[in-house]
């Protein structure tokens, strides 16, 4: 979400003493990017070093400050000046680098610090020197948001109608063409490389392209991670993944001829990598959800819905043919699009987190699809594909839980109703009254605005 990480920057180098900052987030999701467009508009002198290129850098080595920053110069050909943004890029391939951030915070706290680098969820997990911890401050960032795409398509006068006091108001003709540019993102996703050629060139052929590449990137990345989980479970997991989406894990599915217990590192180590994004149980029973989790029970998303889509073999050609509801996996597709909008949707300083709720019984099964908390309140969320469906999970989760409100996010404009039905218990019938928000889906990411006012 570039917007709000834009904001986190912003407030972030108005501190006097800052933390150095590291940028986390799954290859290609447009780290770098953000870094220099930040650089460029605060008119900020960007000293930029990527490891990559130095692979016998020995600058950090010393940890001393001084020694570094006088090497660093030395190595760019460039002053540090007290305009200067230092970003060191590709940081994973010196760990030592991550270590000598603590004496940026401690020795010269004035001079603004950032990294970034592709797999560092990996080695910050493997860091054999000591962590910086306390002393460093991270930013998450996942795929471009809707409104983020629709902002790189130029649609002003459709964002300004997404305004909280406006979503009610949404006239017929700014309904259909708001859903129109959802069916676009859907197939075209959030990766800022998809999303600028999509927007230069208008052209699904020259996205996929694009999608195949990336996909294509991640799969090499394989070999990196080869000492640590076999490569062939890897790309096992990461093409069942993304044709199971949101259905709970179950190893036995994946192959019968490997291992659970191989197979399950290779999915934490995509998870690790930013490609799987997970959604935990929880009992949901308080705040925070967290302390309700169980990690053995998880269902999985992608890291973004063109890339699942991409790899689900939907081409342009039948994509443009087809009516919305007529796409096979719409469903998933919107449960993808509500997964990494809720997952990266709040608060980028901590580490994105998303749980749902299910009750496995004989012949009595209900799931909840999101569970979110905001201001003090506990909401299911449910998605829908189309304008209707069915909420029975939803009032066996109330009735549980004795909440009294509810969203659902659908393919309808918004509306707010009183909810009056009875649910099953045991051999009983109960009654249940709630209130029932309803939202169309392409506003998810504004879910805890409209919730929390």
């Amino acid at each position: 979400m570039r917007r709000d990480a834009e904001q986190f920057l912003e407030e972030w180098i108005q501190l006097k003493r800052r933390k150095p900052l590291i940028i986390r987030g799954a290859r290609q999701v447009g780290k770098s990017t953000l870094v220099h467009n930040f650089a460029k508009e605060k008119r900020l002198d960007l000293f930029e070093i990527n490891l990559e290129l130095f692979p016998k850098i020995t600058a950090f080595d010393s940890m001393n400050i001084d020694h570094i920053l006088r090497d660093l110069e030395v190595l760019i050909q460039q002053q540090i000046s007290p305009n200067t943004l230092i970003f060191i890029d590709e940081i994973q391939k010196h760990p030592i680098a991550i270590t000598a951030l603590r004496y940026f915070y401690e020795k010269k706290p004035e001079i603004p610090v950032i990294a970034a680098g592709s797999l560092l969820e990996v080695v910050l997990e493997d860091m054999e020197y000591s962590m910086p911890v306390g002393r460093i401050e991270y930013l998450y960032l996942g795929p471009m948001t809707f409104f983020e795409f629709l902002k790189a398509l130029k649609e002003e006068t459709l964002l300004d109608s997404c305004r909280f006091g406006n979503v009610s108001e949404i006239s017929h003709d700014m309904f259909n063409r708001l859903v129109e540019r959802y069916r676009e993102y859907l197939f075209v996703g959030g990766m800022p490389e998809a999303v600028l050629t999509y927007t230069e060139t208008k052209s699904g052929l020259a996205v996929e392209r694009v999608h195949r590449s990336i996909i294509e990137t991640y799969i090499e990345d394989f070999s990196k991670y080869k000492k640590r989980v076999n490569t062939i479970h890897l790309e096992m997991v990461f093409n069942y993944i993304s044709t199971h989406i949101g259905q709970k894990i179950k190893y036995s599915n994946i192959s019968q001829e490997y291992q659970s217990r191989e197979l399950k590192k290779a999915f934490h180590l995509l998870i690790k990598a930013g490609v799987i994004l997970p959604v935990y149980y929880s009992s949901c029973s308080g705040i925070p959800l967290k302390a309700g989790i169980d990690i053995r029970i998880v269902k999985p998303y992608f890291l973004d819905v063109g890339l699942m889509n991409y790899q689900n073999g939907l081409n342009w050609n039948d994509y443009r043919s087809l009516k919305l509801h007529d796409l096979f996996n719409i469903g998933v597709s919107s449960e993808q699009f509500a997964a990494q909008h809720l997952m990266y949707g709040r608060d980028q300083g901590r580490k994105p987190e998303l749980y749902y709720w299910v009750r496995e019984k004989k012949s009595s099964n209900a799931e909840v699809d999101f569970v979110v908390t905001i201001a003090g309140h506990i909401w299911p969320v449910e998605i829908k594909s189309g304008k209707s469906g069915t909420l029975k999970s939803l009032h066996q989760f109330l009735f549980q839980k004795k909440l009294k409100k509810a969203v659902r996010f659908n393919l309808d404009k918004a509306s707010s109703v009183i909810v009056d039905t009875s649910v099953k218990n045991g051999v009983l019938m109960d009654q249940i009254l709630f209130e029932l928000q309803s939202f169309p889906i392409f506003l998810i990411e504004k879910i805890y605005d409209y919730l929390s006012a």
